[in-house]
């Protein structure tokens, strides 16, 4: 179980990854920033895509070894390929694994196009709401639950690694020639983030009410005691948040140690979200009472 849990945690972190940085740069930053922050979002990216695909190969050998209940499965090319044909992750699988692929040649072939990154990184990362416990209705409910689950990946993937382009752009502010479009990009960052992560709590409380149906309180199993650590670490991100927000960065033109409080915030954001994630990776795969 180990195993999984570290490959699904590796995998959804670099689609977060590839996801938030492109869509950051497509929609926050403008093209002078852009080409003032590279080769670190690049290089960032496709290093998350690379990632990406090779952690979804993991993630698959860890199913097989999981539906074998036998390690040495993993490493079996017909019990893979039995998981693949002949069962419903294998299917989901096979086009995701395709769609990584594709990812990794545009980032490596074609670098810079940033809005087609961002479409491609996304889909993928929207495509995990096809597995885990939001594959397990049908019909409409079904189709509602892995759209909801959808929209609660590609949110949190928005805001953990969307604050990466935060922290470049707020390196960037330092000089004076990129002053004002970092601060634009920062500023446009906020601005969205307040819709990112209302869409966030509002997605993920209904997620709570289709997978267990009650609140989590009290924190009486596993899965519930997990879940109550995920929403106080969100529930942390969100003050830190609103606390660069509405306090830090009001200061940033006047106070010099508003930048380092900044930097500090959000950089305690990244290790939130990264621990938020590692959660999630370990509490889908337990039973949701």
């Amino acid at each position: 179980m180990t195993f999984l849990v570290l490959s699904r945690f590796v995998h959804f972190i670099s689609l977060m990854l590839a996801f938030g940085v492109s869509a950051y740069l497509w929609l926050c930053a403008s093209e002078r920033l852009r080409r003032a922050l590279e080769p670190f979002p690049l290089s960032l990216v496709a290093a998350a895509s690379l990632v990406a695909l090779l952690s979804a190969l993991l993630w698959l050998e860890a199913e097989a070894a999981s539906m074998a209940d036998d390690w040495r499965a993993a490493f079996d090319p017909g019990t893979v390929a039995t998981v693949l044909t002949d069962t419903e992750f294998g299917r989901v699988w096979i086009g995701r694994l395709v769609l990584s692929g594709a990812l990794v040649i545009l980032v490596f072939a074609l670098p810079n196009r940033w809005p087609a990154t961002a479409f491609l990184s996304g889909l993928v990362l929207a495509s995990l709401a096809l597995v885990d416990h939001a594959a397990m209705r049908t019909g409409a409910p079904g189709a509602f639950q892995r759209t909801n689950d959808a929209v609660h990946l590609l949110s949190a993937g928005a805001w953990i690694g969307g604050l990466f382009g935060f922290l470049a752009s707020l390196r960037a502010y330092c000089d004076e020639v990129l002053r004002r479009d970092a601060v634009a990009a920062m500023t446009c960052f906020s601005f969205f983030g307040q819709f990112v992560v209302a869409a966030i709590v509002v997605t993920g409380a209904v997620n709570i009410a289709l997978v267990s149906g009650h609140p989590p309180i009290p924190p009486s199993t596993p899965y519930r005691a997990l879940l109550c650590a995920k929403i106080a670490f969100v529930a942390l991100m969100i003050t830190l948040a609103a606390t660069n927000r509405f306090f830090l960065a009001p200061k940033l033109a006047t106070r010099p140690e508003a930048q380092a409080s900044l930097r500090a915030t959000a950089a305690a954001e990244v290790a939130l979200g990264t621990a938020i994630v590692a959660l999630v990776s370990l509490f889908a795969l337990l039973n949701p009472a």
